[in-house]
């Protein structure tokens, strides 16, 4: 931990709200305008609803009025939702949490994957707990303040001690309230191409051994995974990217996740380098090699899968396994949009990744939402893809929460119905981003208000935003936090590579001294 990091002033929280410091017993939610609870394709909203919250589930639902003796038998606390359009809490498919104190990158804004990597893994072989914990921080209030209350995260680089580093990440995540899928990543290898780029000084800090990784990987699950329904953290697995070179390693992997209980994850375009790769050293294509070792299933999904074949979505199918589209990422790196359509003709799960916050450069998911919802209109993009196949509001709100949901492997999340967690987010009808559009305020969310601040959130019935600020820390510590953050990092991986990022954050960001903003 650098002397400098370590010598900012602590960030103040702001005291909790009397009744606030966590979730009360018995929440009511009278006269929500308009409910979309997600406990059945193609539904009607509940309109002018009550929703029953106890010991941090949903007990039962309902319109108005609410019957006794529910709505007699004094509720810890009442909350009126009547001007509000409610939905499940949002599921985040894939994400780099480290990565949102690297965002915009001068010399990385115009790259393809392999380039743009060249440039940003000198910067993160420079992380180390103290700066994780401030980007992490960072994306789970943005996550929170985009509707969504369940996120991926996919750390795959610990140059300064993975242990403390997944130990940060927790802490901070769990502080705000955000349920936390950690996907204990790894790097054992780079691509020739990255590995030339990047050199041997830069590699020898982030690429671990085959058995330095399967070690990690079981302390995280030891210390961290929770498999109870309701579980606020858990871990999954699985690598930076498919390793056909080392088929052992990932066998290793697949045990291990078959004796733990816990989900298997990997980025996979494919890029082309990757299926020339595996057709060399394996005769196939890359989705028919994780077929082969057993990798996919139901607790496996891969990230992006930007250019899937046909017979790559027909094996995807067969095994059940999913795809988080990241639709941002996709077009901010030059990648295809991604076969969504024929995904889920095929009967493919889908849901929504940011990915990391530098190659978004948001950490929002709702507007991924918007951009996933728009992107496969575009003329030409989809054979016999017309107006009749369009995904409406109501499929793309299935694939975010039910779906996506379904993916980790919990049954728990993703729906407003008894026994679920009461994860939701509340938007007020009465603001700028719905007028004009109360003729189906779930459409206008997306079309609309893709960019909306929900005015609530609640994850197991504790509220985490309330009036669309955040509840469980200070949005302008966290912001001056991570700004320092990014300024130190970048200090460091210059003083340590002798690399120029052309940055100007260590010229704007707060300094040590400065007082954190009110």
């Amino acid at each position: 931990m650098s002397t400098a990091w370590r010598a900012m002033p602590a960030v103040p929280e702001p005291p909790p709200a009397a009744g606030d410091t966590g979730a009360p017993d018995v929440l009511l939610i009278r006269h929500a305008a308009v409910v979309h609870p997600c406990m059945a394709r193609d539904e009607a909203p509940l309109l002018d609803a009550w929703i029953w919250i106890e010991g941090g589930r949903i007990r039962a639902l309902g319109p108005e009025p609410c019957p006794e003796p529910l709505a007699g038998s004094a509720p810890g606390r009442t909350l009126d939702a009547s001007r509000r359009l409610v939905i499940p809490g949002l599921v985040n498919l894939h994400h780099h949490f480290s990565q949102s104190i690297t965002r915009a990158m001068p010399d990385g804004l115009c790259c393809h994957a392999l380039p743009w990597l060249a440039t940003m893994l000198p910067l993160w072989a420079a992380m180390d707990a103290d700066l994780t914990h401030a980007a992490a921080r960072l994306a789970a209030a943005e996550l929170l303040l985009s509707g969504c209350t369940t996120s991926v995260d996919m750390p795959y680089l610990f140059p300064a001690g993975a242990d403390d580093m997944i130990a940060a990440e927790v802490a901070a995540v769990r502080g705000l309230g955000l349920r936390l899928h950690l996907v204990r990543g790894n790097t054992t290898r780079l691509a020739p191409e990255l590995d030339r780029a990047v050199g041997p000084e830069v590699a020898a800090c982030i690429v671990e051994t085959e058995a330095e990784a399967l070690a990690g990987t079981l302390r995280a699950i030891r210390d961290h995974h929770d498999p109870a329904p309701g579980a606020a953290v858990r871990i999954d697995l699985g690598p930076l990217s498919a390793t056909f070179d080392a088929p052992a390693f990932l066998e290793g992997l697949l045990r291990l996740s078959t004796e733990a209980g816990v989900g298997r994850h990997v980025h996979l375009t494919p890029r082309d380098d990757e299926v020339a790769t595996c057709a060399r050293l394996h005769g196939m294509r890359p989705i028919a090699f994780l077929e082969r070792i057993g990798w996919l299933g139901a607790r496996s999904w891969i990230a992006h899968g930007a250019q899937l074949s046909p017979e790559d979505i027909a094996v995807l199918a067969r095994t059940g396994s999913g795809v988080a589209h990241c639709p941002h990422q996709n077009m901010r790196l030059g990648f295809p949009a991604g076969p969504v359509p024929a995904l889920l003709r095929a009967g493919v799960r889908v849901g929504f990744g940011t990915d990391g916050s530098a190659s978004n450069d948001s950490g929002r998911l709702l507007p991924e939402l918007r951009a996933a919802h728009m992107i496969h209109r575009l003329a030409g993009l989809h054979e016999e893809y017309g107006p009749d196949r369009w995904l409406t509001a109501r499929d793309m709100l299935w694939m975010a929460a039910r779906d996506a949901a379904a993916i980790l492997g919990r049954d728990d999340l993703g729906r407003i119905a008894p026994g679920a967690a009461a994860d939701m987010a509340l938007f007020d009808l009465d603001g700028l981003d719905f007028a004009g559009g109360l003729h189906d305020p779930l459409s206008t969310l997306l079309f609309a208000a893709g960019s909306a601040r929900p005015d609530t959130v609640l994850v197991g019935g504790r509220i985490v935003v309330a009036g669309g600020r955040l509840r469980t820390g200070s949005e302008a510590g966290i912001a001056a936090d991570a700004n320092r953050a990014a300024a130190a990092l970048l200090s460091r991986a210059e003083a340590r590579f002798g690399r120029d990022w052309t940055s100007l954050a260590g010229r704007l960001a707060p300094t040590p001294t400065d007082p954190t903003p009110a």
